[in-house]
């Protein structure tokens, strides 16, 4: 399901089979608020979305290019689990997944 926030929007979709586990993906702030902590922010928000669904653990795809992502999953609290190369994109994708 997306969530569409005044700054962009991030997915929250369950895991089919286990329905304690969530993958977050597609989350993008607008390029005109990147910079300003705004993502720090929205990413608050999906962790309270997450508790407030009640799920027990989080997995997340990020580009691996995706610095400014990558610094937010780590600062709070994901981690880095797995790399793979994306078929279809040929891009580099990292998972990383969380406890709630």
């Amino acid at each position: 399901m997306r969530y569409g926030t005044p700054y962009g929007f991030f997915e929250l979709n369950p895991f089919p089979g286990c329905n304690q586990l969530v993958i977050s993906n597609h989350s993008w702030i607008h390029p005109s608020h990147r910079g300003k902590g705004i993502g720090s922010e929205e990413h608050l928000n999906r962790l309270s979305e997450i508790e407030r669904l009640g799920y027990d653990c989080a997995i997340c795809t990020v580009k691996s290019d995706n610095v400014a992502q990558i610094k937010i999953l780590e600062k709070f609290g994901w981690t880095y689990c797995h790399k793979f190369s994306n078929r279809e994109t040929g891009n580099e994708v990292l998972i990383y997944a969380r406890s709630m």
